[in-house]
């Protein structure tokens, strides 16, 4: 059932963390989208510009490419191939045609139509004149037999010598010129012979389309585009524009009357903001998973990313380098985790170097300036906040981020820079981010605790102040339960210490584990002056009051909007365990059968956290030290070992991550605290102290002093005599 429960719970809050994802990777790409849009111009192509436009990334120009690669395609020669099956198929077409002249020619008292309808079909489409059937039909046996023989053999001849595609007019001509030379025919034989060869005539050198198209587009790939690099002025002040110089700014999205825009640079953008969260979530996936679980905790992540962000944008307007990232790395260690903020520091490195980019329109120096940087002084500022709580230790690490800022940037402004005049402006800029960050950290860090009630060592030595009201309280109505407090305070800070877990956490959580007795101060053992009400009450009722105490201790405590962490000591620190002496008391008034352990049990839950476990045992330690009478070493050892014997057999410790060897850390923890506690004392012996003699008047006795100091003096004079 429980295990169902937590299930339920863990569905109930993959909800919230998954939009807070999708919320935070949206505002960080709408961060990016915005500075990355580049400024746009309303510019012409004749015009005369009014700026300097430089380019803020290679840039084709596509319009001098591509007359280049229309010059080199036309260049190239076209390839033909010889095609044998035309010159059979012409010959042949012109025999057949020769046949229907004979035979119109050998037709006599004919009409035109008539003829046509009687022709052999090969010269059927042949458009005649009535001119040219009375030629066809006044030419002799001997003219038409030599004219068909001359032009078949002249059209062999062309072929002999190739006729290309597209010069079928050139080889007519050719035909006519020779048919001329021959003196044998007039101009009108000559002229039906071309026109009736023409109507045949085909080119047997034809045209290779694939191998032409083939050779021009290797051509075309052998082409080098035209390309403006980056930081190429691809329009100078005071110059006219030109449609080529436009083309380009169009493909830049510069242009206010084009709805062009950089679609790959924005697509590369989100794709590698996308990867950059994908990194950060997978390794709490792997290594922080109770944090990727919590949707406070998460939604504390995220808001110091949007944070760290915005405030770098806005930086970037003062100056690029003045970028505070360390702010955000200082943040994630203090109020979530240091070895998270590893994994959060190359993640705003990457961020704010895309940042950067944007304003600065290219990926240069400066990017790997602010990216390096980043990585080297967010590193070392964790390792110095680790564990610290003092908020000086965070200014402290601005001026550390701030040298190591500048020692960075003069070591890649040497590497990459020729020129060094700037590198000492950048190291000045770097440096003062180091400071503006441990600045901003310390204005927001308070605001962050109190934003999201976390439990930050700050926050827990501002708990532990004696002055704190409920503390205050304690101690004027409930002043046997304060001084408990402070010896399992000390218990649960040793035993904490000694097994790794956060020594501080502890020590406050037990400070405040019983304030729930603040209710009934006077039913609790340490608060009573010889008056026991539980004397007069029935055991059940007792035992109520007693098993409430968690819980009333959990509401006080929300009042005064204490952390999670302390919460749930306060609701743990007695799991689920039996007030034996009431259960005792009602089993002996109402016999065993009719009474019910579990309605003399804790609220609980057990203990989850390992100081929430020890706190428990801290708790049921000092108590029962209290009583003991045997308060040697050895009785103290046995006593302690008994007692957490007796919470784990009870199965108090089955739901912490606390392991034997911590147990055993921790029982020696409690002794060495213990024995400090109770240590033996030496026996002041009865003797009547003498009364204090009274000083002497201070005059009387700086004469004295000045009446020996003469009797001194002249006894050396008397000496020297």
């Amino acid at each position: 059932m429980r295990k169902r429960k937590n299930e339920r719970r863990r569905g109930q809050r993959k909800l919230p963390i998954v939009l807070m994802g999708v919320v935070t990777y949206l505002a960080i790409l709408g961060m990016l989208f915005a500075v990355s849009t580049p400024e746009r111009y309303d510019l012409r192509a004749g015009q005369v510009s009014p700026i300097t436009i430089t380019a803020s990334k290679d840039v084709e120009d596509t319009v001098t490419t591509q007359q280049l690669i229309d010059d080199a395609m036309a260049a190239v020669q076209a390839t033909y191939q010889l095609d044998e099956s035309v010159e059979p198929a012409v010959l042949e077409a012109l025999e057949t045609a020769f046949d229907g002249l004979e035979e119109i020619r050998e037709t006599e008292n004919r009409s035109g139509t008539s003829l046509m309808t009687t022709a052999h079909a090969a010269v059927r489409d042949f458009e005649f004149s009535e001119k040219d059937l009375t030629l066809i039909r006044g030419m002799s046996d001997e003219t038409a037999s030599s004219l068909r023989a001359d032009t078949l053999a002249i059209v062999e001849s062309l072929y002999d010598t190739l006729i290309t595609e597209g010069s079928e007019a050139e080889a007519l001509g050719r035909l006519q010129r020779e048919l001329t030379a021959l003196d044998a025919y007039t101009d009108e034989t000559i002229d039906l012979a071309s026109r009736l060869v023409g109507t045949w005539l085909k080119a047997n050198i034809v045209l290779d389309e694939a191998t032409t198209q083939a050779n021009r587009e290797k051509a075309a790939g052998e082409v080098e585009p035209v390309i403006y690099l980056k930081g190429r002025n691809i329009v100078r002040s005071g110059e006219i524009i030109t449609k080529t110089q436009i083309a380009m700014l169009e493909n830049l999205g510069v242009l206010k009357n084009t709805h062009s825009f950089d679609i790959l640079m924005y697509a590369g953008v989100a794709l590698l903001v996308l990867l950059t969260m994908v990194m950060l979530v997978t390794y709490m996936a792997i290594f922080e998973k109770d944090i990727l679980r919590d949707p406070p905790k998460v939604c504390l992540l995220c808001v110091i990313l949007l944070l760290t962000c915005g405030v770098c944008v806005l930086v970037q307007e003062v100056n690029q380098f003045l970028v505070p990232v360390a702010m955000g790395v200082m943040l994630t260690t203090l109020l979530l985790r240091p070895r998270l903020a590893l994994i959060v520091n190359i993640a705003l490195a990457i961020l704010n170097g895309l940042i950067n980019s944007g304003v600065s329109g290219s990926f240069s120096t400066s990017l790997i300036i602010i990216v390096m940087t980043t990585i080297i002084s967010g590193s070392l500022s964790i390792a110095l906040i680790y564990n610290k709580s003092q908020r000086l230790v965070v200014l402290l690490a601005g001026l550390l981020v701030c040298g190591s800022n500048m020692l960075t940037t003069l070591a890649i402004g040497l590497i990459t820079e020729t020129n060094t005049t700037n590198v000492g402006s950048w190291a000045l800029w770097t440096g003062a981010s180091g400071l503006l960050s441990g600045v901003l950290c310390i204005g927001l860090q308070p605001l962050l605790e109190w934003l999201f009630n976390l439990v930050t060592p700050a926050k827990l030595m501002e708990l532990s102040n004696p002055n704190h009201p409920l503390i205050r309280r304690m101690i004027l109505e409930a002043s046997g339960t304060y001084h408990h407090s402070i010896i399992v305070a000390n218990l649960a800070e040793a035993a904490a210490d000694a097994i790794g877990a956060n020594g501080l956490l502890a020590r406050v959580g037990a400070y405040y584990h019983d304030i729930g007795k603040l209710k009934r101060p006077m039913y609790f053992k340490e608060n009573q002056l010889g008056d026991n009400p539980h004397d007069r009450t029935d055991p059940m009722v007792s035992a109520a009051i007693l098993t409430a105490h968690p819980t009333d201790g959990v509401a006080l405590a929300e009042k005064y909007r204490m952390p999670r962490p302390i919460l749930d000591i306060i609701q743990q620190h007695h799991g689920d365990t039996p007030v034996i002496y009431f259960y005792d008391r009602c089993v002996k008034q109402n016999g065993a059968e009719n009474v019910d352990i579990d309605d003399f049990r804790y609220p609980g839950p057990r203990p989850q956290t390992r100081e929430a476990a020890v706190v428990m045992l801290a708790d049921t330690i000092e108590a029962a030290a209290r009583t003991t009478p045997d308060r040697s070493i050895e009785g103290l050892e046995a006593l302690i070992r008994k007692l957490i014997r007796g919470k784990m057999d009870d199965g108090q410790l089955n739901e912490t991550p606390i392991t034997l060897a911590d147990i055993e850390k921790a029982t020696e923890a409690f002794l060495t605290v213990l024995t400090g506690v109770f240590h033996q004392r030496v026996e002041y012996p009865e003797m009547k102290i003498p009364p204090k003699k009274e000083r002497r008047h201070e005059a009387e006795a700086e004469d004295e002093r000045e009446d020996r100091d003469e009797s001194k003096s002249k006894g050396r004079r008397h000496a020297r005599d």
